[in-house]
């Protein structure tokens, strides 16, 4: 049997955990990734070789019931904003460890 090599990819995560939940318990999960950056309380970018599904999966116990998340995944080769520098600089950074940059 063959099996499919995983491809490193970027996600959005958004999310808005249930009352009781502090960012450390978020990020503790997030350490799970190849490597992520906050940009805003709630906001992360996640660099992974894992898929949405098995992020949200990983999450679920964060957000259930009463909070909410969004997974999607980022094409970083057509990019454009107005970040805080630190944004640029962990994107940029990111260069020789990923395709499509």
């Amino acid at each position: 049997m063959r099996r499919e090599a995983k491809v490193d990819k970027y996600y959005h995560i958004h999310i808005s955990p249930r009352p009781g939940v502090t960012r450390e318990q978020i990020e503790s999960v997030l350490n799970r990734a190849i490597d992520w950056y906050r940009y805003d309380p709630k906001n992360w970018i996640v660099y992974t070789n894992s898929d949405a599904k098995t992020w949200y999966s990983r999450l679920q116990s964060l957000v259930e019931p009463e909070g909410y998340t969004l997974i999607c995944k980022l094409d970083m080769s057509d990019r454009y904003g107005f970040m805080p520098k630190g944004t640029w600089e962990w994107i940029e950074g990111l260069k020789g460890k990923a395709r499509g940059l």
